[in-house]
């Protein structure tokens, strides 16, 4: 079955493929999360676990 909607699933899927591969040969993936990131989601929850430990809720 070699439909039109099939070849176009194919290429669709060729140009993921690449799009991934060249990702992954980068240094750095762009919008990935630094040790720094980390480190603020932690420290923004534990000091929202402790606020609200202290207030009562």
């Amino acid at each position: 079955m070699n439909t039109m909607q099939d070849k176009e699933r194919a290429e669709d899927l060729e140009r993921r493929i690449r799009c991934y591969e060249e990702l992954e040969a980068e240094v750095q993936w762009p919008g990935a999360m630094s040790a720094a990131d980390y480190l603020a989601a932690l420290l923004l929850t534990v000091g929202l676990v402790v606020t609200c430990y202290l207030w009562g809720v």
